[in-house]
């Protein structure tokens, strides 16, 4: 499998990756550990040496699958983990560390994220703290997830930014704008999360399709009735097209993303063995410059009705103090729109 350097650090990843959170029972709805382990073991076996987890993912559950997956394994995969944006004081961020490497069973992490930015905390304080761990091996790469490019441009002044983690997918395009520019410019990679549209670039959803409980997509800005319905029509469109290509929706849409400019390789979410040898599959496949084109467009009634939304998951609607974060940081446009809905 195609591997990818992210900026500066020395790190290859593959092309696709694989991401834990669905794997931690908490938010997704529940998970089967053994199956989760079968299934980081076959991402393994595929030549997909990037796993993504997070101390917040079932409060370090993701993590402890992982290293139970990954004993006698260790050496084949690259760990991108992240510390929660409630721990970013130094003492804070070597505790949260310690214990995710505790979960993992492993004496040092491949990639280490700032999770999300907390404006009540000094960045300064937090940048200088991942460069000392680096220097001492604790980690390898520097990494920041949901930043803004002017969030990342302050960060820089403190440390060595080698990889943002955004959600981008066809359907959710903000770091077009702004971020992507900034990451060519400065030799960033880019780790995109949400690289399916949490689930609606898969074609399985429906008007219809049933919710399990703790499954928390449905309160998200995509899940909301319009933007949901233009999803569902726009990829009622691409079907033919990933059928014309002898390839999956999933598929076809995981191509479009790793061809993006700036794109170094796309997080996906799976939690069973089907699912990845689907995604890996992806990397092998060539879809035709016309196929990618026909479902860019389809996917612009979305696109092009998204107001600037802070984030994908609602998060200024859900919490006061998300709210009052993103007004101090800028985040949240004059005028920005209430989705309505379940949110």
């Amino acid at each position: 499998m195609e591997r990818r350097g992210l900026g500066q650090s020395g790190v290859a990843v593959s092309v696709i990756g694989l991401g834990t959170w669905p794997m931690s029972g908490q938010w997704w709805g529940e998970s089967d550990d053994a199956e989760s382990i079968r299934t980081i073991h076959r991402a393994l076996d595929l030549g997909v040496n990037l796993i993504d987890t997070a101390e917040g993912y079932g409060r370090g559950h993701a993590e402890e699958v992982l290293g139970r997956a990954l004993r006698g394994r260790r050496s084949q995969a690259v760990i991108s983990d992240k510390v929660s944006p409630g721990n970013l004081t130094p003492a804070a961020i070597r505790t949260a560390w310690e214990g995710s490497c505790r979960r993992l069973e492993t004496d040092y992490l491949d990639v280490y994220f700032i999770h999300w930015p907390n404006v009540d905390l000094p960045i300064a304080d937090a940048m200088g703290e991942l460069e000392a761990m680096r220097r001492e091996g604790k980690i390898r790469a520097i990494g920041v997830s949901n930043f803004t490019a002017g969030e990342m441009e302050v960060a820089q002044r403190h440390g060595r930014i080698d990889v943002l983690q955004p959600p981008y997918n066809l359907f959710w395009r903000f770091i077009e704008r702004e971020e992507v520019p900034y990451c060519l410019e400065h030799n960033i990679g880019i780790m995109t999360y949400s690289s399916l549209a949490q689930g609606l670039l898969t074609g399985t959803l429906t008007r219809e399709t049933p919710f399990a409980e703790g499954d928390n997509r449905p309160t998200t800005v995509l899940f909301q009735e319009a933007h949901y319905e233009r999803c569902l029509a726009a990829v009622e469109q691409m079907k033919p097209v990933a059928k014309e290509q002898g390839q999956t929706l999933a598929q076809l849409a995981i191509a479009w993303t790793v061809q993006r400019p700036g794109i170094t390789t796309s997080l996906l979410g799976a939690r069973t063995v089907a699912e990845i040898e689907e995604n890996a599959r992806a990397t092998e496949l060539r879809p035709s410059p016309a196929a990618l084109a026909l479902i860019d467009g389809y996917a612009r009634e979305v696109v092009d009705n998204l107001p600037p939304y802070p984030d994908m998951f609602g998060n200024w609607v859900k919490s006061d103090l998300q709210k009052r974060r993103y007004e101090q940081a800028g985040r949240i446009p004059a005028g920005l729109p209430t989705p309505s809905g379940p949110l």
